[in-house]
């Protein structure tokens, strides 16, 4: 049994107002549509968690294919909110990659329903994302922001010159993605757990240290060491 497939919870709640009530479907559809896609996944089994009507999805949501796109959107902007969160500006600017790199860890390990939900819109060829307008627009922001960390560094010495953001934001989420979506498959190949506190945090410093030391210039590396 994975963290998917566990005993979904059945959410019970008396006097619910609107909000909550579409709060609620759309919390029991994330479950369901990550642990079991779009094609597969059923309204009943989303509706019924929550002791609602599967009526009530079509109220608040207009069709299955709608409540899915809502669900996408809900999940990258999770990760947007909690990025937009951190105090990037008010750090040096290795220390702000850092805290970006371990914050984005952080969100992988405690969000697995993100990493299946953004694996199976993959392989579906991103054709429900494509019909939302909201998750691009707040990933530019975290971009601008990466640029502007790098520019600082790069003046400061610290940072080598001609980073990518848009590379490096692609490197820092491939680093724990591939780690965790792989995690079952990986843990059989090379006969190790990759999901105890010991592997994750071992994994974790990995990928601080890597991406730190492919951006830091050669000054700031002989300076460290």
């Amino acid at each position: 049994m994975t963290e998917l497939t566990a005993k979904k919870p059945r959410i019970r709640r008396k006097g619910r107002n609107a909000d909550q009530a579409k709060a609620d479907l759309l919390a029991s559809a994330k479950r369901e549509f990550a642990e079991k896609g779009f094609a597969l996944a059923g309204i009943e089994g989303i509706a019924e968690p929550t002791g609602l009507n599967k009526k009530m999805i079509y109220h608040y949501f207009g069709s299955k294919e709608d409540l899915y796109i809502a669900v996408l959107e809900d999940a990258y902007l999770g990760i947007r909110k909690m990025e937009e969160a951190l105090p990037l500006e008010d750090l040096a600017p290795l220390d702000a990659l850092r805290k970006l790199v371990e914050a984005t860890w952080d969100y992988f390990v405690a969000n697995p329903e993100f990493i299946a939900l953004v694996n199976q819109e993959n392989l579906l060829g991103a054709v429900y994302l494509d019909k939302s307008g909201i998750v691009k627009g707040r990933t530019s922001v975290l971009l601008k922001r990466v640029e502007a960390i790098l520019r600082q560094g790069v003046a400061q010495g610290t940072i080598r010159p001609g980073i990518d953001a848009l590379q490096l934001n692609n490197s820092i989420a491939a680093l724990g993605f591939y780690y965790l979506n792989n995690r079952f498959t990986n843990s059989q190949i090379y006969n190790y757990d990759h999901m105890t506190d010991t592997a994750l945090k071992t994994r974790r410093a990995f990928i601080v240290d890597f991406v730190l030391r492919a951006i830091m210039s050669k000054e700031e590396i002989a300076r460290r060491e």
